[in-house]
């Protein structure tokens, strides 16, 4: 199966697979008109509104596994057989660790399925984990108000901009004689399908501003779009890790707040402390 020809999944882990990049987003690509409409109405523009944020995570196979065994052990011991209820559905499902949940005390972490004490201290378990995690981040943040106001800058869609800055990215972390592979949370069959167009494009064919497309297609094994949870209804640690990276730093841009959990994982994004335009971007730069 070509896993450029329509969006695929794929289980992890390939064989021929020294790398793969998880990648979560923060922020809706539709947030570009919005920004857009504001910019001609001459209305104010919110930070929330106004950073687009797209973050990769990138493990080497045997520090996948490690994480992915101490996540199943964590969701082990605060949740039986690590399921929990899910009233919605009437009927129990896998824990996944997705931020908005988390922060919010929603799902598997609201108060009638963990405690408040539990609670506190599955979070000091989950940053010890996430701190000891051996992993790569690479994050763009797009400033939609000064990327619209720029006359050079005619691709609409930011999502297609921040990849090709990430795929970069990407390709600059991994050793010279290994590959890896993409994989995105899947957000919808349109969405995937202009975006995995896209990729095609540049792997297959233009390449980037800084890489062509022959090494693109060197060093990179394929491209796949994952939910949240596979057939077999277990959940994808580096889609949850990519998830509870991405916030933190997106929240950070927008706000220069430095949270705990962007404390946790600030030594990991690549370049760090030296990381701005390298494993933090953000484009345009004013």
């Amino acid at each position: 199966m070509n896993c450029y020809e329509f969006p695929c999944t794929t289980d992890i882990w390939a064989k021929n697979d020294n790398y793969i990049m998880f990648v979560d987003e923060n922020n809706s690509v539709n947030s570009v008109n919005i920004v857009k409409k504001k910019i001609e109405s001459g209305e104010e523009i919110s930070p929330n509104e106004n950073i687009f944020t797209v973050t990769g995570c990138i493990f080497s196979q045997a520090d996948y596994k490690d994480l992915s065994d101490k996540f199943k052990k964590l969701k082990n011991k605060y949740w039986k057989n690590g399921q929990y209820f899910n009233d919605k559905k009437s009927e129990f499902e896998m824990v996944c660790f997705h931020s908005e949940d988390i922060r919010g005390r929603k799902k598997a972490f609201h108060i009638n399925c963990i405690s408040n004490e539990q609670y506190d201290k599955f979070i000091i378990d989950l940053d010890k984990i996430l701190n000891n995690a051996q992993y790569k981040v690479i994050s763009i943040n797009i400033n939609l108000k000064e990327y619209l106001l720029n006359p050079y800058h005619t691709e609409m869609n930011v999502y297609k901009v921040a990849f090709n800055f990430i795929i970069e990215r990407f390709v600059y972390c991994i050793r010279s004689n290994s590959k890896g592979s993409i994989i995105f949370e899947a957000r919808g069959k349109k969405e995937d399908k202009k975006l995995l167009e896209h990729i095609n494009l540049i792997i297959n064919h233009s390449g980037t501003e800084f890489i062509s497309s022959n090494e693109l297609q060197h060093k990179i094994n394929g491209v796949y779009f994952n939910k949240k949870f596979s057939i077999r209804k277990n959940t994808y640690s580096g889609l949850e890790v990519s998830d509870l990276t991405s916030y933190p730093i997106h929240r950070y841009v927008k706000f220069g707040t430095i949270g705990r959990d962007f404390e946790t994982l600030k030594y990991k994004i690549v370049g760090y402390p030296k990381c701005i335009g390298k494993g933090l971007k953000i484009y345009p730069k004013k």
